[in-house]
């Protein structure tokens, strides 16, 4: 490939064909033409994404596994399309209408994550020159820490794999009455063919392209509702009417969880992390990430709007969360033309979600994990074929996982976040940085973190009687995201105790081999001596004090009298001594207080 790859063309094409499809099925619905032709236009944005991966097919190393490379705009954009998968656009209003003010930290915390992944860690891995994320990891640290990584990847897109495929699968049962097991599959195998022609060249050309398609089809329907509570459309309005006041149903402990997952599991979601191995030649502009961040948080923010609008069209939140934006332009009864830009929207984010997992995950099964194991010096063209193989097993593994978990996307997707903080979030938000963690300590960190995730997640779904009498999980109980699992908390919210363990072993595995054993016993002598030597006398001064107490009169001791002091005794008179002169009669006593007090004086 020479130079970068331009969109332009092909996004004013897409754009146009959006516009011209729009006004077609507004006329019709006009005209009172049946609903069922309205029904395909959700098809016409598919098949610009589809289109546009089929133009992007390659057998070139730089483009299959790297990504080929794109300018400074259409990055921004595949930032915006690969960060708004169908799976945040439908749990962003859900936040907000359980959780309130806890919602909107949560989205927050999504879009920190964002932007932690494009900010701080694409410059490190971009540094590497290395073609995939594991790869990277093998540069900084070694090879057992790329063979990790490279699984730890692998067992974190897979579920989001199935869980945009999941939901794809229930938006079109709700919002199109097609099956959803079989819309599911058809996604999946879509995806797969996007992969096939372009890998994850294509998966960032579909994502640039879709962004705007996205992000128009997700707020118009809002904007047309908002016009109820605002005198002009505002996609925005549930940030300002009370769209936020609702009362929290989230446990500290949930949203703390939830936020180490999406801090962790967007900051370092390989997705995310395209434009790390592009080579380009020039140094990027910050319009990319100006671009993609924007995007992002312009639409991620109309989801109080969905949660206040929804409610007040009669949809329950607790009872049927995903209705927030599903079977949002049903309630509100709007016209045809929104109601399917809405449809198409959500499909094809699902869609280029599910190209973006399928194509990260086959790069690292092709450049990292074959050559790891099988054949070190394997040449780009069979990387490239190992890679192709793979995404064909992965999405029959996939499909597989979606089908065996009942299509449970909210639980999926928290499983695939969570492996994705648990085992790299450790490693690149933290060791990368500082140069004292040594390859033994990442490899640690990683495999404590995937393990404690992985077993959590595989005790609770396959043996939970077992794991419940046995291995300290306690009662299993289902909940929204997953049975729950080891601390109490649900397997979707793994992410919590493996992030904190893995980060405890990455400091340990780095810090106790450096350390001077000897000298810290001998400062353990020094400082238990001083403490009991300090112990002993402050012994002494207590028992010194007392004894100076007991001695020392108190305040309530009563005093004497001179009247009521006893009579001194008489001196004793030595033998052959004179007798003093006395009288012999005896003194008469003197008076005492009380007397005188009776008597009156005479």
């Amino acid at each position: 490939m020479n130079g970068e790859t331009r969109l332009k063309a092909a996004a004013i094409g897409a754009g146009t064909a959006m516009l011209a499809g729009f006004g077609i099925v507004e006329a019709l619905d006009q005209f009172g033409a049946p609903a069922v032709l309205a029904a395909f236009f959700p098809l016409l944005p598919l098949a610009i994404v589809l289109i546009i991966a089929i133009s992007m097919r390659s057998l070139a190393f730089a483009d299959v596994i790297r990504g080929g490379a794109f300018g400074a705009t259409a990055n921004g954009w595949a930032l915006a399309g690969l960060t708004l998968g169908s799976l945040a656009l439908v749990a962003a209003p859900m936040a907000t209408a359980l959780g309130g003010g806890s919602g909107i930290v949560l989205i927050a915390a999504f879009l920190a994550g964002a932007a932690t992944a494009r900010m701080l860690v694409v410059p490190a891995l971009r540094a590497t020159e290395a073609p995939t994320l594991a790869a990277a990891l093998g540069v900084r640290f070694d090879g057992l820490v790329r063979a990790l990584a490279t699984l730890a990847i692998v067992l974190a897109l897979l579920p989001l794999l199935a869980a945009e495929a999941s939901l794809a699968g229930l938006v079109a049962s709700r919002m199109l009455g097609l099956p959803a097991a079989a819309t599911r599959d058809a996604l999946i195998i879509l995806a797969t063919l996007a992969c096939l022609f372009g890998g994850l060249r294509a998966a960032i050309a579909m994502a640039a392209i879709a962004a705007p398609i996205v992000a128009a089809g997700y707020l118009l329907p809002v904007a047309i509702v908002s016009l109820d509570v605002s005198p002009v459309p505002m996609p925005w309005v549930g940030l300002f009417e009370g769209g936020l006041a609702a009362p929290t149903r989230f446990p500290g402990t949930i949203v703390l969880a939830l936020l180490v997952g999406l801090l962790g599991g967007i900051g370092t979601m390989p997705t995310l992390l395209m434009p790390a191995w592009a080579r380009q030649k020039r140094q990027r502009s910050a319009r990319a990430r100006i671009i993609g961040l924007t995007a992002t948080a312009a639409v991620l923010l109309a989801a109080p709007s969905y949660g206040l609008l929804a409610s007040r069209l009669g949809i329950d939140a607790a009872t049927n969360p995903a209705g927030l934006v599903v079977d949002f332009g049903e309630t509100a009864r709007l016209s045809a033309a929104p109601s399917v830009l809405l449809i198409g929207a959500l499909l094809t984010a699902a869609l280029v979600a599910a190209t973006a997992f399928l194509a990260n995950a086959a790069a690292a099964i092709g450049n990292d994990l074959y050559v790891i194991f099988v054949e070190p010096s394997a040449p780009e063209i069979r990387r490239i074929f190992i890679a192709r193989l793979g995404a064909i097993l992965l999405a029959a593994l996939a499909a597989g996982l979606a089908s065996v978990t009942a299509g449970d996307a909210a639980m999926l997707a928290a499983c695939g976040l969570s492996i994705a903080a648990a085992s790299l979030g450790p490693v690149l938000l933290i060791g990368w940085r500082i140069g004292t963690v040594t390859p033994a300590a990442a490899a640690a960190a990683i495999a404590v973190g995937l393990w404690l995730t992985v077993a959590d997640i595989a005790l609770a779904l396959l043996f939970p009687d077992v794991s419940g009498r046995f291995l300290a999980m306690g009662t299993i109980t289902p909940t929204v995201l997953g049975p729950t699992g080891w601390f109490g908390l649900p397997i979707g919210l793994s992410g919590l105790p493996g992030a904190v363990f893995g980060t405890l072993t990455l400091w340990a595995a780095s810090e106790l081999p450096r350390t001077d054993w000897p000298k810290v016993r001998r400062r353990l002598a020094a400082l238990s001596h001083s403490v009991v030597a300090t112990g002993r006398k402050m012994t002494a001064q207590a028992h010194s004090l007392s004894q100076s107490i007991k001695k020392t009169p108190s305040a309530t001791t009563p005093v004497l009298s001179a009247a009521s002091e006893p009579p001194s005794p008489a001196p004793a008179i030595e033998a052959g001594s004179a007798l003093p002169d006395a009288d012999p009669a005896p003194a008469s006593p003197a008076p005492s207080a009380e007397g005188t007090a009776d008597k009156p004086l005479s």
